[in-house]
């Protein structure tokens, strides 16, 4: 017992885990062809980010570029570790919650007209499909909420949207009658 609890063999399985950990995020940032993922792609947790390891050095996540690239790292990694968790049975939960990853994909001054480019509809789609994938591996043992301003008609989004909430139909997430007036007390 003392040896499987020493400090050595700690540190070797974590070594470990985190090496298949980060084949897993380098398989999905491939899929979702981001900026330096045909290099070796490691979860550093001494400063809580990703790197690339290149024939120049290493470039951390923030180095990385686009907002797309982190966009695609955070949720390749987030997806990887959710699944490690999930196939251990780790106490973490089985779930992972997701605020408008589209939003990247849009300009960031409204221009009046809402609506994704083919490019950027194809990468958010392929976003998506990350997910999707991943779950139908994991059989229904975890979830992803994702909650997200856009709407787009392809069935890889589609069929997974449980509820459109919005205000011009009086569908908010949060139901306007709890937002009427009260008067203190009452």
């Amino acid at each position: 017992m003392e040896e499987q609890l020493s400090g050595s063999t700690q540190d070797e399985r974590l070594a470990s885990f985190l090496s298949l950990i980060n084949r897993d995020i380098r398989e999905k940032a491939m899929s979702l062809d981001l900026d330096f993922a045909t290099s070796p792609i490691r979860l550093d947790l001494n400063r809580l980010t990703v790197v690339a390891d290149t024939a120049d050095g290493p470039v951390q996540l923030k180095d990385m570029g686009s907002a797309e690239n982190h966009l695609g790292y955070h949720v390749s990694t987030h997806l990887s570790l959710h699944e490690w968790f999930t196939r251990h049975q780790s106490p973490v939960p089985n779930v992972l919650v997701l605020d408008q990853p589209s939003q990247v994909y849009f300009p960031a001054e409204p221009t009046g007209e809402e609506v994704l480019q083919t490019n950027d509809r194809t990468h958010l789609l392929n976003i998506y499909e990350a997910i999707h994938r991943t779950l139908q591996q994991l059989e229904g043992k975890m979830q992803v909420i994702v909650m997200e301003h856009a709407d787009l008609d392809d069935p890889v989004f589609s069929q997974h949207v449980v509820e459109r909430w919005r205000y011009g139909n009086d569908s908010g997430l949060v139901p306007s009658t709890w937002m009427e007036s009260t008067t203190p007390g009452s």
